[in-house]
């Protein structure tokens, strides 16, 4: 594992899958900051050390998954931050819809639920070590 610029945000509303990621990612040696809803995500991300990398669920109470997504992109320093998404019904788009919804929203990735730890890992390790200032759009 190779150490990222900050924690992992976990976004999820259900505690039991919010408190299993978070304990997989923290035994993989990371460092996880979660939230319940989308109000709070917005506060965690704009707290430093910001995240290297958001897992956010789509259906959260409060604020959902797209208010988030629309709020991070309209701020500078939030879009910055990579976006997982983790959740059944987005990944269960067809493929155009979902590559325009990651172009549209800054999305470096969809993964379904329930979620597949090794996957999950896989994911964070590869977005959340990005560097910052690129763009999921940008070619290199």
């Amino acid at each position: 594992m190779t150490s990222l610029r900050g924690p992992v945000l976990i976004v999820e509303d259900d505690p039991d899958i919010r408190e299993s990621l978070q304990s997989y990612l923290e035994l993989h040696g990371y460092t996880v900051r979660a939230a319940s809803h989308g109000k709070e995500a917005l506060e965690l991300l704009g707290k430093t050390p910001r995240p290297a990398v958001m897992v956010l669920d789509m259906t959260l109470p409060v604020m959902d998954g797209h208010r988030v997504l629309t709020t991070r992109k309209g701020n500078d320093a939030m879009r910055q931050i990579p976006v997982i998404i983790l959740s059944a019904a987005m990944a269960g788009m067809n493929p155009r819809d979902r590559a325009l919804y990651a172009a549209n929203y800054g999305v470096a990735a969809f993964l379904g639920k329930p979620a597949d730890p090794r996957q999950l890992l896989e994911a964070v390790e590869r977005h959340g070590l990005r560097e910052e200032g690129s763009s999921a759009g940008a070619p290199g």
